[in-house]
């Protein structure tokens, strides 16, 4: 699937900001699953910009602006082929014999190698609730442990738009039981490292229509994150739709959560502001 994305996003500040300095995770890279054809960020007003590779491979834009300004657009177009790689082993439970078996995974080789994706910290601490729960699922292999996981966020949670914060926690986010994708991510990754499953943290956009997406036709998207965790590879697996990842997703990047791969964070000099935030997907082919 050839898929274009625009997203749109900046500030609109309540009085003229002296100067700012940001950061843009906004520009899908190569991989397995993807292919860049072409890619463009465009800034108003023009600032200043440097681009980068982050310590997880996310690609990073840092800019700064220093003359007065009252709203900073940040406008990231790219083209993208994704491909589905692999057979969909979630739904037949299939294991394949080149997994690692839990002894490996928590074995001190990976444990050290892959330490800071075992990491829980505030936002990922899993409910005391879902934690019990959760050590119930190591009777099955790594790999379906791992979706058994993301299957009890998805009985407990429902997706809600605008029912949390983008800082809720994911135990918050457990006691009220709804949230947003972030949020799913955020429950699911506490929930598969308390387990001794490394797991990160990915960030990207996905299609809203998904297989039924018409060639030419835009439409509203939207900034998307699901899950990864390590069982002698990485499965990507979407705890928001409970689905494996498919030609309707473009990968942006990953991290240990949501702060490791913002779409856009900065810091200002001068009063309040709102952010802004459109995405429009269109398929090419």
């Amino acid at each position: 699937m050839r898929l274009q994305i625009e997203h749109h996003t900046g500030f609109s500040y309540d009085t003229p900001v002296r100067a700012s300095y940001n950061q843009a995770r906004m520009t899908p890279v190569n991989g397995p699953t993807q292919t860049v054809w072409s890619s463009r960020l465009t800034i108003e007003p023009t600032a200043w910009s440097h681009s980068s590779t982050d310590y997880f491979g996310t690609a990073v834009t840092t800019f700064e602006l220093h003359e007065p300004h009252q709203r900073l657009s940040v406008r990231s177009t790219a083209v993208v082929d994704t491909h589905v790689v692999g057979e969909d082993w979630a739904e037949r439970r299939h294991v394949p014999d080149t997994d690692a078996d839990w002894d490996a995974v928590r074995s001190r080789k990976v444990t050290d190698e892959l330490a800071e994706f075992l990491e829980v910290g505030d936002r990922t601490r899993p409910h005391p609730d879902l934690l019990e729960a959760a050590r119930g699922t190591t009777g099955a292999p790594p790999r379906l442990a791992g979706l058994d996981v993301c299957a009890l966020i998805a009985d407990q949670i429902t997706y809600t738009s605008g029912a949390t914060e983008v800082n809720s926690s994911a135990r918050d986010v457990w006691e009220l039981g709804q949230g947003v994708c972030q949020d799913f991510s955020h429950v699911a990754v506490g929930a598969l490292r308390s387990v001794g499953l490394p797991a990160r943290y990915v960030s990207g956009y996905l299609h809203p229509a998904g297989s039924e997406a018409r060639v030419g036709e835009a439409v509203q998207g939207e900034s998307h994150s699901w899950v990864e965790w390590w069982c002698g590879e990485w499965v990507a697996f979407d705890p928001t739709g409970m689905t494996p990842i498919g030609e309707s997703y473009v990968r942006v990047g990953h991290g240990r959560d949501y702060g490791d791969v913002p779409p856009l964070r900065g810091t200002y000099a001068g009063g309040g502001s709102s952010m802004f935030v459109t995405v429009t997907i269109t398929q090419l082919g």
